[in-house]
């Protein structure tokens, strides 16, 4: 980023009386869709600043419009000010606000610093403030902690004084569509980006096409979501396509789809938010309802979620998808089993392992390396259980850090399909090898 691009948002040399009064204003003349400074376009901005050097020219003020000033008016009144090129900038991911002197970025991956500074822990407050006020929240000593999702899918996280602090944390957006293979509609893929091997990606295809299930793990920012937005870019557009998410991310482009996203209670105008309040467990149970050939699960967090998913996979909706945190294939049936079981504790060990295991056909784990590509590190299939009660889990796919630069990816070649997996494949006349 250029010194003049962080330049042009020095905060203006105008008192803060004059800067509530303009943002007055502004919030008189603007829709508020302009006035969100996460979801800036060209248009919205030339609207922006007319607007702002038609207030500076208002006799009143007794200012003058100058372009410096009308871009610092913009950044302090509806931007983040001195943040605002970086959330603006597509390139980076998140953006993470130590203190006023201490700001990282992630890019393509990684971590870095940047050159940017606030002119103070007030500055910083500010602005925390300004996007907890856009989200609808309030962010005070009595209420020290924000975590919201503002209007374009972001995700903000504020911390101020007693707590900690001041703190922001800003995951942006992720708009980034990756085909599975090369040729696709969206220009970019994974086996170009060295993410996975062309035999892994013609393997995943047909079994997202044989309607296998997917569970999909990874850690925070390993591309859980860009891997399943890329497994639905498969699905036959004539199947009807149920999505439930705790936040709207996937954005999904299959034309017969609809989308469930949860209410949480600060997301309620009136009433009791107990009585209101829906989670990912409702809107599965409520999605069954809806039709779906296939169902899309953003994320498996909580107990109920894991319940009414294991329902709903086992009650026909073959060649349906779920992410969950976790760093390898056992990990994630572990993770899957603890939360399962909180809600089916009326069954054994054994069974409920049995139940998932009957659920899911494949296992895929993703991994962020310290490069910042996001790869593929395991693809492992599940065949029931062994005669000890544990999952029998068997790698079909794995990616190999034994030398240095990329991972190259191994097949295991020994492998075959489950007979419940191979009769699926042949009813949807594909095949696995």
């Amino acid at each position: 980023m250029n010194l003049e691009r962080t330049a042009e948002f020095a905060r203006p040399p105008l008192s803060a009386a004059t800067l509530g009064t303009i943002r007055r204003m502004l919030v008189a003349r603007l829709a508020p869709e302009t006035l969100n400074p996460f979801d800036r376009t060209p248009e919205k901005e030339a609207l922006l600043r007319r607007t702002i050097e038609a207030i500076l020219d208002d006799p009143e003020l007794d200012l003058e419009p100058a372009p410096g000033l009308v871009a610092a008016v913009e950044a302090v009144v509806c931007g983040l000010g001195p943040l605002q090129p970086l959330v603006e900038d597509s390139a980076v991911g998140d953006i993470l606000v130590n203190a006023p002197d201490a700001i990282f970025v992630e890019r393509s991956g990684r971590l870095e610093p940047t050159t940017i500074r606030l002119g103070s822990a007030r500055e910083l407050i500010e602005i925390a403030e300004r996007i907890a006020a856009l989200a609808g929240r309030e962010l005070s000593v009595a209420h020290p902690i924000v975590d919201a999702r503002m209007p374009d899918g972001s995700r903000v996280n504020a911390v101020i004084p007693p707590v900690g602090g001041p703190y922001l944390s800003i995951r942006k957006f992720n708009r980034l569509r990756l085909d599975l293979v090369p040729g696709g509609r969206h220009g970019r893929d994974w086996v170009s980006a060295g993410g996975l091997s062309a035999e892994m990606a013609d393997f995943t295809a047909r079994m997202v096409r044989a309607k296998a299930n997917f569970l999909v793990a990874g850690e925070t920012g390993a591309g859980k979501t860009t891997y399943l937005r890329s497994l639905t870019d498969l699905f036959d557009p004539a199947e009807r396509v149920g999505v439930v998410e705790d936040t709207a991310e996937l954005a999904l482009e299959n034309p017969n789809r609809f989308n469930l996203e949860t209410i949480h209670p600060h997301d309620l105008v009136a009433g009791e938010a107990e009585n209101r309040l829906l989670d990912v467990g409702d809107l599965v149970a409520n999605a069954l309802r809806m039709r779906p050939d296939r169902l899309v699960v953003g994320e498996i967090r909580l107990p109920r979620e894991a319940f009414y998913t294991l329902q709903a996979l086992h009650t026909g909706h073959d060649g349906s998808a779920t992410t969950i945190h976790a760093s390898s294939a056992e990990d994630a049936l572990f993770r899957f089993e603890l939360l399962a079981r909180q809600s089916m504790r009326d069954l054994t060990v054994v069974d409920l392992r049995l139940y998932i295991a009957r659920v899911f056909d494949l296992v895929v784990i993703l991994r962020r390396l310290r490069t910042g590509l996001r790869v593929v590190r395991q693809v492992a299939a599940l065949d029931g259980l062994t005669d000890a009660g544990t999952y029998r889990l068997s790698d079909v796919f794995t990616a190999d850090h034994s030398r240095p630069g990329e991972p190259r990816f191994v097949r295991n070649e020994a492998w075959r399909p489950s007979a419940r997996l191979a009769a699926r494949i042949e009813s949807e006349g594909e095949r696995w090898s």
